[in-house]
């Protein structure tokens, strides 16, 4: 991506974790951000970000304010973080399918008529696979779980078919379980951080039950890297980001508790399983690692202490997450 300050990037779900960090990261880079929030988003993530970060208001699966906003901002990238489904107290399906479908359609259409527009890089998720969740490559078929996988599957299809068919610089980016400084506070991770400095743990389900764990800042990267590579890689390609390693609830929490020192014993099967908690849930990124030439370089040790201690050096950021916690974690 060219390194000017002029640069328009235009990140939605700018409020949510993974949209918060890519406005911080692509400002830090000098470029401007705008950074598009739902009407009910609490932007307590982008408190004191740079003066490069533009922040708007705008309804995504309102077709015309989409038009009004890329018209407005003339944006030369797209990153689509915008997303709703993913916690248990988020079921409404019909809203599931406007924000993550509906939403995407109207981006894609208006960035599609933009002047020098070069990048839309959509949020997929490795949920999309469903229960081929097990080192899938890209082009297995996905056997999705949920309305929200179901969603994010046809999401995906869309940005294939445009950019295949239309020419459209569209690309997927299906990413594993991310974690770090600013995650929602009734997560995995931040759960087991709180709790662990205090010398306990959060009700855990099984402990053999697995996740692929990829940091914040390798995420960041992966999406930069796609913008960097836009005028080589093919459009419409799908990209695994993950460590592609499975670790078990019993690997973090043992993490955890030499992190921290804890003394009592974590109590399995203090919550039960999950319709989404599988055993060997993990990703293949081999291809961005051909294509893109990325791969997770932060170790989930280097990532657990860096999050503990953002959050030590931080604290109210972590009075402000646990104010806006989402009911239930994924």
């Amino acid at each position: 991506m060219r390194r000017s300050a002029t640069s328009t990037v235009l990140v939605t779900g700018a409020t949510g974790f993974v949209g918060a960090s890519l406005c911080r990261h692509f400002a830090a880079k000098g470029h401007r951000v705008v950074a598009v929030c739902g009407p009910s988003g609490a932007g307590w993530r982008l408190a004191n970000a740079a003066s490069t970060i533009e922040t708007v208001k705008v309804d995504l699966t309102a077709a015309n304010e989409v038009s009004a906003l890329l018209r407005d901002a003339q944006p030369e990238v797209v990153l689509n973080c915008a997303a709703y489904g993913a916690y248990p107290s988020q079921t409404e399906p019909s809203r599931i399918y406007r924000v993550n479908f509906e939403a995407v359609r109207h981006l894609v259409e208006a960035a599609g008529a933009l002047p020098g527009f070069r990048a839309f890089v959509h949020a997929g998720s490795s949920s999309e696979y469903g229960l081929h969740c097990t080192a899938p490559r890209e082009d297995s078929a996905p056997l999705p779980d949920s309305d929200y996988a179901v969603s994010k599957v046809a999401a995906t299809a869309f940005v294939q078919f445009v950019s295949k068919t239309r020419n459209f610089p569209g690309w997927v980016l299906r990413l594993s379980s991310v974690y770090g400084p600013y995650e929602e506070a009734s997560r995995l991770i931040p759960r087991l951080l709180k709790c662990g400095k205090e010398g306990t743990y959060p009700p855990l389900v099984d402990p053999q039950i697995s996740r692929d764990f990829v940091y914040i800042d390798d995420v960041c990267n992966a999406f930069e890297r796609v913008v960097e590579s836009a005028t080589t890689v093919a459009r419409g390609e799908v990209f695994n980001i993950g460590s592609g390693h499975a670790t078990t609830l019993a690997t973090i929490v043992e993490r955890v508790r030499q992190l921290f020192g804890i003394a009592q014993e974590p109590v399995w099967g203090s919550m039960a399983n999950r319709r989404w908690d599988h055993r060997d849930w993990y990703s293949n990124p081999t291809k961005a690692f051909e294509m893109l030439g990325w791969k997770a370089t932060t170790s989930l040790d280097d990532g657990l202490a860096a999050t503990a201690r953002f959050t030590d050096e931080n604290t109210n950021v972590t009075n402000d997450a646990e104010r806006h916690a989402v009911t239930g974690a994924r």
